[in-house]
This record gives structure tokens, C-alpha cells and sequence, in this order.
């Protein structure tokens, strides 16, 4: 159960949040106990205990606080809900894909152990990230019904975004054996966005992934 954290949160609450965070993502939730976080916070397990009752009500706390830190640009919204070409909006989609993950490598790890760990935990990711996956799908959506890309199911188009940059990002070093091919999250971001413009203009042969510098898989 996610326990609602509304009001303003103590310098120490923080800091046991940001601990849980810390911890869960190196070592999975079941191989973090609440002494551990409660030492790396500098406070002792009574004092977590005032502020969370179990582990699980921590662990939902802190993904949470997390996942309340993702907002979209008022720029990105802007173009997301108007209909520019898709060109123009593509990149600044994987850009704030690319930073997202980028930055937050953390954040991505808690989310894998949610998911693998702690099951039905969809409630917490369509409250914080459900309007984000709509805007998008939403303008998928009407980019196909006037033309400016080919018909997608707008669902799929938008995870498939997201599995891009999340798949390539971690398998890249593992399959290819060279860090990922790019100098900048700019240049990432400019890469993932005309690959997938050539997909979804029905390109008759998508973009070559081996021989290209900045492909996705290099050369």
C-alpha cells in the first residue's frame, strides 16, 4: 500500500528517503534492511519508524518522491499538445528520454526492483507518469491521423521510445563490447529521434544500425 505523503517533508524524512533510494538501488529491496538505511541517513531505526511503519510503506515513499520530480518542459507540453512536425518534437521527446535515464541511473534501478520485487505497483506510475505516456501517445495519435507519420498504435510507439533508449543504454557495452557511440546526451537524443522518424514515415529501408558513427549500434 502507498502510504500519501502530501504535506512538507522534514530535512530527516528526506534524508531517509534519499537513503532508501541509495541503498535499494545497489542492493534490491529484499537485500536492504531498514538499520542500513536508517545508518546511512544518520538516524536509528526508532526514528524511521516514526515517519514509516514497514519497509514497503519506505520503499513507496521514496520511489515516489522520485517519480514527483519528473515534469515535462512547458516548451515540450507546448508541443506536445499543438501540431508541430513531428521533426521538431521528435528530438526534444528523446531528449527528455535521454536525460531522464541519463541522470537518474538510480531512479532507474528502484523502478527495475519495483517492478521485479514488488509487484502492482502500476497505481504509483500512472499517477506520476501516466499524464507524460498520455501526452505523447495523445500526439502520436494525431500526427497519424493527419499524415506525418504512418499509422502506429500510439501505446506501443511510446513505450517503444522509451525501450529504445532504456534497452540501448544498459545492453549496448554487453553485445558490442565499446561504450555507447555518442559524445553528448545531444547527440544520443538526435540519433534515437531519426531512427525512429524513419520508422514511423514508412522509410521503405530504416536507417543502417552498423557502419554509422552515430547509429545505435555503432561501428
Amino acid at each position: 500500500m502507498i502510504a500519501p505523503k502530501n504535506q512538507q517533508k522534514s530535512v530527516t524524512e528526506v534524508r531517509i528517503l534519499e537513503a532508501a533510494v541509495q541503498l535499494v538501488a545497489r542492493h534490491g529491496f529484499s537485500g536492504t534492511s531498514t538499520r542500513e538505511i536508517a545508518q546511512l541517513a544518520g538516524v536509528n531505526e526508532t526514528t524511521l519508524f516514526r515517519y514509516y511503519g514497514t519497509k514497503k510503506e519506505l520503499f513507496w515513499a521514496a520511489l515516489e518522491a522520485r517519480l514527483s520530480r519528473i515534469k515535462l518542459s512547458r516548451e515540450l507540453q507546448s508541443a506536445l499538445g499543438g501540431e508541430d512536425d513531428p521533426a521538431e518534437v521528435l528530438p526534444r521527446v528523446f531528449q527528455f528520454v535521454v536525460d531522464l535515464i541519463w541522470e537518474q541511473p538510480e531512479l532507474m534501478r528502484v523502478l527495475y526492483v519495483s517492478a521485479l520485487e514488488l509487484p502492482r505497483s502500476d497505481e504509483i506510475y500512472r499517477k506520476h507518469l501516466g499524464a507524460i505516456f498520455d501526452s505523447i501517445s495523445a500526439y502520436l495519435t494525431r500526427c497519424a491521423r493527419r499524415g506525418a507519420i504512418c499509422g502506429v498504435d500510439p501505446h506501443m510507439g511510446t513505450l517503444a521510445f522509451l525501450g529504445t533508449v532504456v534497452f540501448h543504454s544498459s545492453l549496448y557495452q554487453l553485445f558490442v563490447g565499446r561504450e555507447l557511440p555518442f559524445a553528448s546526451a545531444s547527440e544520443a537524443s538526435s540519433t534515437y529521434s531519426g531512427f525512429w522518424l524513419n520508422l514511423l514515415r514508412g522509410a521503405l529501408e530504416p536507417p543502417s544500425l552498423v557502419g554509422n558513427p552515430g547509429s545505435l549500434v555503432g561501428h
